[in-house]
C-alpha cells in the first residue's frame, strides 16, 4: 500500500523522503556551500533602513523573510510592496511569514487564531487567508512562505503522522496554486525525519550563541540530518558578539550540514529587527569552494501516473559527488531531495492537470553547490478525470457573523463514480477562491474580513481527478461595525494596579500604555500622554532609549494577563513594579492588528498608592558550610512557594522559567529534580531533603546540600516565585550564584 506521505495534497507537489540507505562520507575537497537567509522582521523606510541595506548591499543573502504583522497584515502597504519588489529583483528570494501556531495542538492559550480558536480546522482557514494575501498584496515579489511555531513531533501518539500531515498540507496548498514556490517550517528545533517531505526547507536549530556552543537536546542534530540535503536544513543564530564568533557558528552549521545560516548580533526579546555589522562577511564565509560539477542525471522515468500527481524516479550517482537533486517540470524548479543511493532517487510530483501533457527534468547538485546539467527531459501524459463532477454542494448557510469573520456551513455533495470521492471544498469570496477544505469538512470559520462590508459566498466540490462541481448558489452577509475598545477601567491599591478592557476586534496587539508621572513630555507619546511601561499581550515592558523610538525592554517575570474570554483583557500587575514621579497615573487603552490603530475613548486616571509592597523582595541566594541557602520575603498570602535552580546557567536544558531553565525546584518543604522532556512538567522528589529552615511572617529560609545540586559549572541562576493558584509572582531578578 502507498505510504501516506507519498500522497497528492491538494494535487500539490510533495517532497521525496529519504529511504534509510547507507551513504559514504563527502568529498573531502567539496565545502559546503550555503546560502544566507534572513528573517527580516523590521519595517521599510526606518531608520536605519535594513531593507534598503539589504536591497544594495554587494554580496547578498539569498532569502529574506519578511514579516508585516505576525504574517501579511489585512491591506497591502506600499513601503513593503516597494522593498519586496527591490529584494526580489536583486535576485533574494522573498518568502512571505505565516504563523501556524502549531495548529493548535499545544493546547496553549497563546496558539489560537486570530479568531481566538484553538481548533486545527480554524488554523488551517487562517492560514490558507494568510497564504493567499501574501499573494494578494505582493504578487510576484513573494517567492514562498515561511510557516513559524511548527510541530516537532509526527503526531500526539507514537506512530501517528496527524500532526506532520497539516504542514505536507500546508505546503502542498501553497504548491498547488503558486508552483515553483518554496516553502520553510521553522520548528525551531530538530524535527523527526517524518518532517523531511513537509517542506522544503527545515528550520532544525533557532537560538542563543551560548546554546548553540553548547547543544543539548532537543537542540541536537538529528540522525537524518547528517545524509540529507544541505538546502533542506537552515539554522538560526543570535547574540553573536562579533565577527570571529560569526566564523565559528558559520564553520559549526557547514559541520552540521546545514545549506541555509543566519548568524546575528541581535538578542532576545526580538532578535530579528536588526542586521549585524557584519552581514557582508557572514554572506563571504557562507560560500562553499572545491568540488566538480556533477554528471548530468539518468533520464528518470515516471510510475503510478494518476490524473492530478506522478512519481519520478531515477538511478541515483554516488553520494561523494551528489549530495542532492533539484527536480524541473517544464523551465520550474518544483522540489528538490536528497540523493538517496544506492538506492533509486524518488520524487512525487502533483498539482497537475488530468489529461495533460508535462515534461521533466532533473539536475544534480554537489556539496559545493556546482550543479550539473539536465538530465534528458520525461514526457509525462497524465491520466483521464473521472467520468462525472462531484453534485453540486449545498448552499452555504452563514452565521455567528462578527466584524471581520463569519461562519458557513453547506450540506455535503456526493460523487457517484467508482473508487472516487469529493477530496476538496472550495470557498469562494466574491467569485475568488479563498480557501480549500478536506473533502470531510462541511462547515469553516472565515476571518479577514473588512467591517461593514457586504460579501458573497459560494463553495463547489472537487473530486480526487481534479473534476469540480458547479459553484453553489451565493450567500450575502455585511459585516457588523462595533466600537473597537469599550468598558475601559483601571484601578490601583498598595498591591496591585488593575485594568480591564473589551477588544471587540480580533487584534493582534492589545495595549495598555501607563503615564507613571503624568507628564506627555516623557516616556512614549501616544494618545496625550508619555507612557513609561506597557503592557502587551501578556507581557510587561518599560520604555527605553530615545522618546521619540519604538524602544521597550521586557519586565522579567511579570505575566500581566488574567484572562481575556470574549476580548474582555484583564490584567494586573504589581504596583511596586510601576515607579515614576508622583502619585498620578495616566493609563490609554490600545488595539492594533498591524493596519487598524484603535483606543478607548477616554484617557483613565489613577492615584498611586504611596508606598506600594512588593509581592517577592528581598531575595538572596548564598553558600554556607557546603550548603547553598536561599532566603526571599514573600508579602502576599500565597499557597506554593518555589525556588527553581538552573545548575548548568543554560535556559535551554531543565524547566523553562523566567529565563532560566531549572535542573532543581523546591517546593515548599520539598527538593525536585527535573526529569522527562524539558517542555513537560515532570519532577522526581529529591529523597531524605527537607529544605526549609523557617518561614516566620513570610521569610522563608531554605537550605540544601551543594551535592544534592549537581550540574555543569558552579554558577547557579535562581529565581523565586510564589502563587496562589491565581497569581502567579516572582522575585524581580534573576539571582546569581557562584557554588565554588
Amino acid at each position: 500500500m502507498l505510504n501516506p506521505r507519498w500522497r497528492a495534497l491538494l494535487g500539490a507537489t510533495l517532497l521525496a523522503a529519504p529511504l534509510l540507505a547507507a551513504t559514504p562520507a563527502q568529498a573531502a575537497d567539496a565545502v559546503l556551500d550555503q546560502q544566507v537567509a534572513v528573517p527580516a522582521y523590521f519595517l521599510p523606510g526606518n531608520t536605519p533602513d535594513y531593507w534598503n541595506q539589504l536591497n544594495t548591499m554587494t554580496g547578498k543573502p539569498g532569502v529574506v523573510v519578511a514579516n508585516v504583522a505576525n504574517g501579511p497584515g489585512n491591506l497591502a502597504k506600499p513601503a513593503y510592496t516597494s522593498a519586496l519588489s527591490a529584494a526580489h529583483a536583486a535576485g533574494m528570494k522573498v518568502i512571505g511569514y505565516v504563523d501556524t501556531g502549531y495548529f493548535g495542538t499545544t493546547g496553549l492559550a497563546a496558539n489560537r487564531t486570530r479568531l481566538g480558536s484553538p481548533a486545527v480546522e480554524d488554523w488551517r482557514a487562517q492560514i490558507q487567508s494568510d497564504i493567499n494575501k501574501w499573494y494578494e498584496f505582493y504578487g510576484s515579489s513573494i517567492d514562498g512562505i515561511f510557516f513559524d511555531q511548527a510541530q516537532n513531533a509526527c503526531g500526539p501518539a507514537t506512530g501517528s503522522e496527524t500532526w506532520v500531515s497539516l504542514y505536507r498540507e500546508a505546503t502542498a496548498y501553497v504548491k498547488a496554486y503558486h508552483p515553483g514556490a518554496t516553502t520553510i517550517a521553522n520548528p525551531g528545533v530538530s524535527p523527526a525525519a517524518c518532517y523531511q517531505d513537509a517542506a522544503d526547507i527545515l528550520v532544525t536549530f533557532e537560538g542563543s550563541y551560548s546554546s548553540y556552543q553548547n547543544r543539548q537536546a532537543p537542540y541536537l542534530p538529528s540522525a537524518w540530518e547528517a545524509t540529507a540535503d544541505p538546502k533542506r536544513i537552515w539554522h538560526l543564530v543570535y547574540d553573536v558578539p562579533d565577527a570571529a564568533a560569526m566564523a565559528t557558528v558559520i564553520a559549526t552549521s557547514k559541520a552540521d550540514n546545514a545549506g541555509y545560516v543566519y548568524v546575528t548580533d541581535d538578542k532576545l526579546d526580538n532578535p530579528w529587527d536588526t542586521l549585524p555589522s557584519y552581514l557582508s562577511s557572514q554572506v563571504t564565509a557562507a560560500k562553499g569552494s572545491g568540488g566538480a560539477a556533477p554528471a548530468k542525471p539518468a533520464t528518470p522515468a515516471a510510475s503510478l501516473v494518476k490524473a492530478t500527481s506522478a512519481r519520478l524516479s531515477w538511478a541515483s550517482a554516488a553520494y561523494p559527488g551528489v549530495v542532492g537533486y533539484d527536480v524541473y517540470q517544464g523551465s520550474v524548479k518544483i522540489g528538490g531531495t536528497a540523493n538517496l543511493t544506492p538506492s533509486a532517487t524518488a520524487f512525487d510530483v502533483g498539482g497537475l492537470t488530468a489529461a495533460t501533457a508535462y515534461s521533466f527534468t532533473v539536475k544534480a547538485r554537489d556539496r559545493a553547490g556546482n550543479v550539473s546539467a539536465a538530465s534528458t527531459a520525461l514526457a509525462v501524459t497524465t491520466a483521464a478525470a473521472s467520468a462525472s463532477a462531484p453534485t453540486v454542494p449545498g448552499k452555504p448557510v452563514a452565521s455567528n457573523v462578527g466584524p471581520t469573520s463569519v461562519k458557513l456551513t453547506w450540506t455535503a455533495s456526493a460523487d457517484s463514480d467508482s473508487g472516487d470521492s469529493v477530496a476538496f471544498y472550495d470557498v469562494f469570496r466574491n467569485g475568488v477562491r479563498e480557501l480549500s477544505l478536506p473533502g470531510g469538512l462541511t462547515s469553516v470559520n472565515l476571518g479577514g474580513l473588512a467591517l461593514n462590508t457586504s460579501y458573497g459566498f459560494t463553495v463547489r466540490a472537487r473530486d480526487t481527478t481534479g473534476r469540480a462541481s458547479a459553484q453553489t448558489a451565493a450567500t450575502t452577509i455585511t459585516t457588523t461595525d462595533p466600537v473597537p475598545v469599550t468598558g475601559a477601567a483601571a484601578a490601583m491599591d498598595e498591591n496591585n494596579a488593575t485594568y480591564q478592557a473589551q477588544f471587540n476586534l480580533p487584534y493582534s496587539g492589545h495595549h495598555v500604555f501607563i503615564d507613571t508621572d503624568a507628564d506627555y513630555q516623557t516616556g512614549w507619546s501616544v494618545n496625550t500622554i508619555g507612557a513609561e511601561y506597557m503592557i502587551e499581550n501578556n507581557a510587561l515592558f518599560q520604555k527605553t532609549g530615545d522618546p521619540g523610538q519604538w524602544t521597550w525592554t521586557a519586565v522579567p517575570g511579570v505575566t500581566p494577563l488574567v484572562s481575556d474570554a470574549g476580548g474582555l483583557y484583564k490584567w494586573s500587575v504589581p504596583s511596586w513594579l510601576l515607579t515614576g514621579a508622583g502619585l498620578t497615573h495616566k493609563i490609554v487603552f490600545h488595539g492594533t492588528d498591524g493596519d487598524r490603530n484603535d483606543y478607548a475613548a477616554n484617557v483613565l486616571t489613577v492615584t498611586a498608592p504611596s508606598t506600594p509592597v512588593a509581592p517577592i523582595a528581598g531575595a538572596v541566594a548564598a553558600v554556607s558550610a557546603d550548603s547553598a541557602t536561599y532566603t526571599a520575603k514573600f508579602n502576599l498570602p500565597y499557597t506554593t512557594y518555589h525556588v527553581f535552580i538552573d545548575t548548568d546557567a543554560n535556559y535551554q536544558t531543565g524547566w523553562s522559567v523566567n529565563t532560566i531553565g531549572a535542573e532543581y525546584m523546591i517546593e515548599n518543604n520539598l527538593l525536585f529534580k527535573k526529569t522527562g522532556a524539558s517542555a513537560d512538567w515532570a519532577w522526581s522528589q529529591v529523597a531524605g531533603v527537607s529544605p526549609l529552615v523557617s518561614s516566620t511572617d513570610g521569610l522563608y529560609k531554605w537550605s540544601v546540600p551543594l551535592s544534592q545540586l549537581t550540574g555543569t559549572g558552579n554558577v547557579q541562576k535562581i529565581v523565586f516565585h510564589a502563587t496562589d493558584g491565581t497569581r502567579n509572582d516572582y522575585a524581580p531578578s534573576v539571582i546569581s550564584l557562584t557554588t565554588s
